[in-house]
């Protein structure tokens, strides 16, 4: 009892504390990379806490604009809970991956509502620009966790890296996975939807105060949720061939081997950003049209048995 206890303290802190801190890193590595001395790695801390302590300005009255922060919020908060903490998952049930895609397209459904919920151009031009990402991205991410769920016979998220077996189609979903999860983050050159220089942040150009900081909040949590499964379905099915993750030490290095992982791949995601410039929506959208055309062609391959 006690050891659940722990494992979920952590959690807990990881989830809330740590996306800001990873933001703030990345912040740092890209002011590196472009000679600038950049801000404090905390300094995404102080902006969240700038933000929440402000009253919001209310263009509209729609209880719309006002919920959709929360919405977000909480769609990517259930989508962090569903995730392995070393042996740990604070919700599981069977069939949990089905809940996993469904509250991360909540998440830019509230991204939608916030944009279509007021009278500007550049918040709708980033609700629409959402939602065609969104339509060309969601299934990618699905297809790869398929091959994923078919590979293990499991359709637990917490199941699932822990009965894989390597296959040519599972290396070829690891690909697919990692595409997925940067484009669905948000990560420059696929930071449409926001894209600060064009739209004025798009869909949250008219929030300010508390829920802007609710949003911001959110989306760092979406980051983390997408990267952890990433680095789960990556670290996991090592580690138990190491070491007995059921047990708490077992759980803790585990977990311990994630957290690496993680500074690891979002400072690899900041270089990245630093040299890419932003797409526009038409080639995003091609780009993953044919990235999802070969994800059923490795679907296929998986079903087969390859």
């Amino acid at each position: 009892m006690m050891e659940k206890i722990v494992f979920a303290l952590i959690t807990v802190m990881i989830i809330f504390l740590l996306p800001p801190l990873l933001d703030g890193i990345s912040r740092k590595v890209k002011a590196k990379i472009q000679y600038r001395v950049g801000a404090s790695i905390f300094q995404t801390y102080y902006d969240l806490q700038s933000l929440l302590n402000m009253e919001p300005i209310l263009p509209t009255e729609r209880l719309a604009f006002r919920i959709a922060p929360y919405i977000a919020f909480a769609s990517a908060l259930a989508a962090a809970l569903l995730l392995p903490f070393g042996s740990f998952v604070p919700v599981a049930f069977t069939g949990d991956f089905f809940v996993f895609l469904y509250v991360l397209a909540m998440f830019s459904v509230a991204m939608m509502i916030a944009g279509f919920s007021v009278n500007n151009s550049y918040t709708n031009a980033g609700a629409n620009r959402e939602m065609m990402l969104i339509l060309s991205i969601e299934p990618v991410l699905g297809v790869a966790i398929g091959v994923f769920a078919l590979n293990a016979h499991s359709l637990s998220i917490g199941g699932i890296p822990l009965n894989i077996t390597f296959t040519p189609s599972l290396i070829l979903a690891y690909v697919l996975l990692a595409y997925a999860v940067y484009v669905e983050g948000g990560f420059i050159p696929f930071d449409i939807a926001e894209a600060e220089t064009e739209i004025l942040e798009g869909p949250l150009c008219e929030y300010s105060g508390r829920l802007l900081g609710m949003f911001k909040w959110a989306m760092l949590i979406k980051r983390l949720a997408l990267l952890w499964l990433f680095v789960s379905f990556l670290v996991l099915p090592i580690m138990k061939n190491i070491i007995d993750i059921t047990t708490f030490t077992g759980g803790l290095a585990t977990l311990a081997v994630q957290l690496i992982v993680l500074f690891i791949i979002y400072s690899i995601i900041a270089i990245i950003e630093a040299s890419n410039a932003r797409l526009r929506i038409d080639q995003a959208i091609r780009q993953n049209t044919r990235v999802f055309l070969a994800g059923l062609v490795v679907l296929l391959i998986a079903a087969l048995g390859w």
